[in-house]
């Protein structure tokens, strides 16, 4: 499964599970629509750092990194380079 597909099933079966699935792509910012809020973020830390093995400083945790999918997207991969 792909980084985008393993945030979303994340977001929605433990965040959002109420939340219109089908419904959000890529680029739908997830902070203003309320389908993830700050405790959110911090259960979406502790998935990232274990599904894909990087580690998330305070200083990563920015909404520019979390306000979409594609945002997660692109820091996942990014951390998984360093």
């Amino acid at each position: 499964m792909d980084t985008v597909n393993e945030v979303k099933n994340f977001i929605f079966s433990e965040l959002a599970y109420d939340y219109p699935k089908d419904t959000i792509s890529l680029e739908d910012d997830l902070l203003s629509q309320g389908i993830i809020d700050s405790m959110g973020i911090m259960q979406l830390v502790n998935f990232i750092e274990e599904k894909f093995g990087i580690r998330v400083t305070p200083e990563d945790v920015i909404p520019e990194n979390f306000h979409s999918l594609q945002a997660l997207k692109e820091f996942i991969e990014k951390k998984q380079k360093k």
